[in-house]
């Protein structure tokens, strides 16, 4: 998803998380009927409040938008998945493209480096137990590059002691979660990242 498109009159999406029906529509240029439609038929995730008013996190909005050309594909947020083991990559790959994000991936602290380099990503997601470079001195080549100041960094570890943990973030790491992980915590971290 590297192009980069001109584009004018596009629906945004506002800087909120939790869209009612009408919100929803109003940027979508649609009436709410078809907003609460999509609901019905499971186009599109909501959650009910105990009043029976439907809301819609910002992902699943996005996410609906993107699939239906509401929204023309604005440059997604890119994040670079780092790590040795081809189940943690593609299940990140599979959870974070379905949330819109621009996914890439890497299998060794090299490669990182090499792709980080070409790709300038918005958030790495950082094994920290590499094959080859540990991740702390893959982080540490990521902050010194201009890039690597706006780059977030998110270990993704079994390291989990005390101990471990802060010689993680001494690496210029933003923070960290341990494996296994929970997916809705991964994303929860990786979205307050992205909004800093």
């Amino acid at each position: 998803m590297e192009n980069v498109q001109n584009v004018k009159n596009v629906p945004t999406l506002p800087e909120k998380e939790i869209f009612s029906t009408g919100e929803l529509a109003s940027v979508c240029k649609v009436t709410k009927h078809t907003i609460i439609a999509a609901i019905d038929k499971g186009d599109l995730k909501a959650s009910r409040t105990p009043g029976g008013h439907n809301r819609i996190r910002r992902r699943d909005a996005l996410a609906f938008m993107r699939k239906h050309n509401f929204l023309q594909e604005e440059v997604a947020k890119k994040i670079l998945v780092v790590d040795d083991e081809d189940f943690i990559r593609e299940v990140m790959e599979q959870i974070f493209e379905e949330d819109g994000y621009g996914i890439y991936h890497a299998s060794s602290g090299y490669e990182a480096g090499k792709l980080a380099e070409r790709i300038r990503p918005d958030l790495i997601l950082l094994d920290i137990l590499l094959p080859d470079i540990d991740g702390r001195e893959v982080s540490r080549h990521i902050r010194e590059e201009d890039f690597g100041k706006e780059c977030r960094i998110l270990a993704v570890t079994a390291l989990k002691e005390p101990g471990e943990v802060a010689e993680i973030l001494a690496a210029g790491i933003d923070d960290h979660i341990a494996k296994p992980f929970r997916i809705d915590v991964l994303r929860e971290k990786v979205e307050a990242l992205l909004n800093k």
